[in-house]
């Protein structure tokens, strides 16, 4: 199981268990992941690309895991940045299709 720690270098500590339970389903490590916007960019983006990579590859993860990334979609929903908007728009829709997948084979929850 992969742990994120402060020695990581990344910033949003929110998202370390949503990242500690996605890379490795993405065969993905701290190094081998794209996480420049957890490096000094906008970590709710960098979850976001991570999230949709999940969500076409049909990849599950737990509601758990997706938790702070939907409460983030949601609070930046209204947000005056056109980019947060789409973003958080994009996260809703690729929560919902991993949550509807789920849904659909039950073997997979």
């Amino acid at each position: 199981m992969m742990k994120i720690t402060a020695q990581s270098g990344l910033a949003a500590p929110e998202y370390w268990p949503f990242l500690e339970e996605a890379l490795p389903k993405l065969d993905r490590t701290l190094e081998t992941g794209d996480l420049g916007e957890f490096r000094g960019g906008e970590p709710f983006i960098g979850a976001v690309n991570i999230l949709a990579a999940c969500a076409q590859r049909g990849i599950d993860l737990s509601d758990e895991a997706m938790a702070e990334v939907e409460h983030d979609a949601h609070a930046f929903a209204d947000d005056e940045w056109h980019t947060y908007r789409h973003f958080s728009a994009k996260a809703l829709e690729y929560i919902a299709m991993i949550r509807s997948r789920r849904d659909a084979d039950p073997a997979t929850a």
